[in-house]
């Protein structure tokens, strides 16, 4: 009986120890579970915030395409009034030299050549934003 019982114990003890592995491994299981499913969170809302980043970049990229595509045509249109503008203003002195008058002193002669200068300086503005893309 003795000899019995000595072997219930052994068996009680290895017992014992597979279910304290057991357990030890099913509490790593729950901690690498609970840590997977703060991970996945995480992910997930910046995946969230990163798409909603995303449709605001692309919203801002698709509205500077819109006024600048705009832009370059009003300076495309710019230039070649700059051209007429400026035709217009070199008959003007021609003219007025032959009939010996100030320019000046014509109509609109220092308005137009006010709208010239600034004309040409809008127009060789658009270097700043003709290369650039998002």
């Amino acid at each position: 009986m003795r000899n019995y019982k000595n072997v219930l114990k052994h068996i009680n003890k290895e017992k014992l120890s597979t279910q304290k592995i057991e357990l030890a491994l099913t509490d790593d299981l729950t901690k690498i579970i609970n840590k997977s499913e703060e991970i996945i969170s995480v992910i997930n809302k910046q995946s969230n915030d990163l798409s909603k980043s995303f449709r605001e970049v692309k919203d801002l990229a698709d509205d500077f395409d819109k006024i600048n595509n705009k832009r370059n045509t009003e300076i495309k249109n710019g230039k070649s009034i700059l051209q007429e503008i400026n035709s217009v203003i070199d008959k003007i002195q021609a003219q007025a030299k032959e009939l010996g008058i100030q320019p000046k002193n014509i109509p609109n002669f220092s308005k137009a050549i006010k709208s010239s200068s600034e004309l040409r300086s809008a127009t060789n503005d658009v270097q700043k934003y003709s290369d650039f893309n998002l």
